[in-house]
């Protein structure tokens, strides 16, 4: 190991990040990626996606007689097997990719952190104190967007039924269970010695303060 990482990552009095650094950090990381992913969104949809919609809407409106879909078993089926619906897929898997890659990249670079953290003094790293790789910051970032998985869920539960959030939370077992393990899983970290997520326990990972030295996420160590 050279002499940059021992001063980086040797350090046995590190002091851990706390919640409020690290949830500044991360409101910076969300404007920013909505920003890029506004930028893609906008290209795609000039260069490919928004014709197609016009024309998903033609064919619809064409069968139905209307362009506003229903939650019929025939407006769904239509929608669901249409080429459109998957092109919508894609496209949101693209939108979600550029997220997992701003974050796995950068955490994973010789900045050891997203431009959020790098704002904030923070760096991620593993418990014995080397650097993340690319794969381990992908698996944290998707393991991070769990709780919103939940929210979704949620969300189309009680479209679904007409139900409130709370009737929505406790409507079976199985609900109230995920809904346990969504605080646990967002607010574990109040309640451990280095401020730790579910999430960073799966993955090994820590956040500490300090900002590595390089210039640039790409620059090599010296």
């Amino acid at each position: 190991m050279n002499i940059n990482k021992l001063l980086l990552f040797g350090n046995k009095n590190k002091k851990y990040a706390s919640s409020l650094k690290r949830s500044s950090a991360a409101v910076m990381d969300v404007w920013i990626t909505l920003l890029i992913r506004a930028f893609f969104a906008q290209m795609i949809g000039m260069l490919w996606l928004n014709q197609k919609m016009l024309d998903f809407i033609l064919e619809f409106k064409t069968e139905f007689g209307t362009d506003i879909p229903k939650n019929t078993p025939e407006h769904i089926n239509f929608i669901i097997h249409h080429p459109f619906f998957y092109y919508m897929l894609i496209f949101y898997a693209f939108i979600v990719i550029i997220g997992a890659v701003y974050h796995s990249y950068l955490n994973s670079s010789a900045w050891n952190g997203t431009i959020g953290k790098r704002a904030m003094k923070i760096m991620l790293t593993r418990k014995n104190d080397l650097p993340i790789t690319f794969n381990r910051g992908m698996l944290h970032y998707f393991l991070s967007l769990l709780p919103f998985v939940f929210l979704f869920y949620l969300l189309t539960y009680q479209i679904r039924y007409e139900a409130t959030l709370y009737q929505a939370l406790t409507s079976s077992d199985v609900n109230i269970f995920l809904g346990i393990v969504f605080v646990l899983w967002v607010q574990i970290h109040l309640f451990t010695k280095n401020k730790v997520t579910a999430y960073d326990m799966i993955t090994n990972v820590v956040a500490v303060n300090g900002r590595a030295s390089a210039k640039w996420p790409w620059s090599k160590p010296v």
